[in-house]
């Protein structure tokens, strides 16, 4: 999966995305197209050259990669034998003298998570009287000839409106034998060129990557993320994990969000509470922690060590689909059971089910749910799922929301053994201040 595709997720991903100050808009190409990493080697190697950048002080990298462009459409007609132009040139030369500039203060910070590729031949063959300025121009340089016509081209275009008829005929001449040198100047340079196309295309890269390590290091130190521990068929642990969109959202408010502990094997885990307990942004922040960690992101979390999967199956609002005419309860049932079928085809995935079943009756509703987590059992990734029902299942580990506590929510989690949940909707209702007498009437008719 790209993490293009990855951005459809409703988890929060997208706030992370907007969040980055990526400089160049091949590095935001980059990233978009990248795939996402399953293997704790990759994982670790990536975060390995993340960390060099994150120890490092990189504005002055930044500064410079804001100039860098997208030349790739360029770099492929030079590969392909086209001729290219002033313009194209002009491309070639900055990049390469902008590499050479940000090659040094790569070396001068220590840093060797990017490499660049040495490309002084080609400045050479671009920039032949050492101006060092970026800037293309068919110099006279390149040729003799060209330079002996430019000087009668501007002895003859100085006379003006004086040219005789036989002085303006030669200069028409000039100026066709100019254009003629000109394209066989360009044709050599980039015959020239050519022979660089590789290096070109990997300094290329290379210092888009380079833009997106500085970005997510930057990230990282601003939104206070950690660098995830990458274990392989261990466990998933998180110590204070947040959801940077959401926490973003409270303190605009003036309020803070409660971190949230929890750990999970293969053993299918139940989260249990109220409606408005929380759970539903649980499920988000470990689908978004998740993605984060195997796009080389830093983790919203004050520690953890996660595992890899193949997949992340986020199971979250309404399914319901009226052009597939599909009711809510029919598009959540089947999504689901896409889930199991791929569980049971030996896939590795993280599966977050937000209270399935609750658009159903509670009797059926909670069989259904009992159903699922026996089906379910241990598996190769995890399976995740919140409810207010109350699951007897004991084969599971058990989380419950905390919930009120002196009039306010915590939405923190505890392990528990009991699978009721708490009776708080009433509760819940009152501090929302909401019609006393409808309050009244429904505390009545429970006690009935």
């Amino acid at each position: 999966m790209t993490f293009k595709s990855a951005l459809e997720i409703d988890c929060g991903l997208r706030f992370m995305y907007d969040s980055l100050c990526i400089m160049s808009s091949c590095g935001r190409k980059m990233l978009l197209a990248s795939d996402m990493m399953t293997t704790k080697s990759e994982i670790d190697a990536y975060y390995d050259r993340l960390n060099d950048i994150y120890s490092k002080e990189c504005s002055k990298i930044a500064h410079k990669l804001m100039s860098l462009k997208d030349i790739h459409n360029t770099l492929s007609r030079l590969n392909d034998g086209t001729t290219l132009d002033d313009i194209e040139l002009f491309e070639i030369k900055h990049l390469a003298l902008l590499s050479l500039q940000t090659r040094q203060l790569l070396i001068e910070l220590g840093i060797n998570a990017v490499e660049l590729p040495q490309l002084n031949k080609v400045v050479e063959i671009l920039d032949p009287d050492g101006l060092n300025i970026p800037s293309f121009y068919v110099y006279d340089s390149y040729s003799d000839e060209l330079r002996e016509v430019r000087k009668q081209m501007k002895a003859m275009q100085a006379q003006g409106d004086n040219a005789s008829d036989e002085e303006r005929q030669a200069l028409a001449t000039l100026l066709q034998l100019h254009a003629d040198l000109e394209l066989k100047v360009r044709e050599n340079l980039s015959q020239q060129l050519r022979a660089h196309t590789v290096e070109l295309t990997t300094t290329l890269n290379n210092m888009a990557f380079l833009d997106i390590l500085i970005a997510k290091a930057e990230q990282i130190k601003t939104m206070n993320l950690c660098f995830p521990n990458i274990a392989m068929g261990e466990y998933t642990l998180y110590n204070n994990m947040f959801h940077p969109a959401v926490k973003a959202h409270l303190a605009e408010q003036g309020k803070d969000f409660m971190p949230v502990d929890i750990t999970f094997e293969h053993t299918p885990v139940t989260i249990i509470g109220a409606n408005m307990g929380g759970k539903s942004v649980v499920l988000k922040s470990l689908a978004l922690n998740q993605l984060l960690a195997q796009y080389g992101f830093g983790v919203a979390a004050q520690s953890c060590t996660i595992e890899p999967v193949e997949e992340i199956a986020l199971c979250i609002g309404d399914e319901q689909s009226i052009v597939k005419g599909v009711s809510s309860f029919a598009g959540e049932i089947l999504a689901i059971d896409s889930v199991i079928k791929k569980i049971r085809a030996g896939h590795k995935i993280l599966a977050l089910i937000d209270e399935p079943a609750r658009t159903t009756n509670p009797v059926e509703g909670t069989a259904l749910v009992e159903g699922l987590l026996e089906v379910i059992g241990n598996n190769n990734g995890a399976f995740i799922v919140t409810t207010h029902y109350n699951i007897e299942n004991q084969s599971v580990k058990r989380y419950r929301v905390k919930g009120l506590k002196d009039g306010k929510m915590d939405y923190t989690l505890e392990e528990t053994h009991c699978g009721e949940v708490p009776h708080e909707a009433i509760a819940i209702a009152e501090s929302l201040g909401i019609d006393p007498q409808w309050i009244a009437y429904t505390k009545k008719n429970l006690n009935n």
